[in-house]
């Protein structure tokens, strides 16, 4: 594990001294892939996302999150999993003049999908509980290390839905067009 992360961050160190970017971060036609995972409370979530900017400050999008955990509790093991799309839309702050970043504004409108499972003395149940619709508020932004990678930090605060929270997500921008 620690020779991966290792080798990750030699790999965007390498990419930053490619050049730095002079020009608009975001732009009208701009598509944005995001690997990304977030950290909450009842586990990590993996995932990515996808913007395609419209305007010169509007930009929409998809992300699909993954999370899953298991613990054992007297003799019980207890699976839990949760899949959460969702369509995004942004607002990008373009007038500030900082070099390499955009910062930005939006929310988040999916659907989490929960499931769970016990395995009791050889007996698996399971089941699908409390999934439903969700809409999660988010502040972020990009520091680009040139002109096709940066890095990306966003804060969600989920405002309706069974998985309610504030969680970060951290991700590798690749700027596609």
């Amino acid at each position: 594990m620690k020779k991966k992360l290792i080798i990750g961050l030699l790999v965007l160190c390498l990419f930053s001294l490619y050049g730095f970017s002079g020009e608009k971060e975001f732009s009208k036609g701009s598509v944005f892939i995001t690997p990304q995972v977030a950290l909450y409370t009842y586990a990590p979530n993996f995932g990515a996302s996808l913007e395609i900017a419209l305007t010169e400050n509007i930009g929409i999008g998809g992300s699909i999150m993954f999370a899953y955990w298991s613990e054992k509790v007297l003799g019980v093991k207890i699976s839990e999993s949760l899949i959460t799309p969702s369509v995004d839309a942004y607002y990008h702050f373009t007038k500030i003049a900082v070099e390499k970043l955009d910062l930005f504004a939006g929310a988040s409108l999916g659907f989490s999908i929960y499931s769970w499972s016990w395995d009791f003395a050889g007996d698996d149940w399971g089941d699908v509980g409390s999934s439903g619709l969700y809409l999660t508020p988010f502040v972020g932004g990009r520091y680009y290390l040139n002109k096709k990678f940066a890095v990306c930090l966003r804060l969600n605060v989920t405002a309706i839905g069974d998985w309610a929270g504030i969680g970060g997500v951290l991700g590798v921008t690749i700027k596609v067009k």
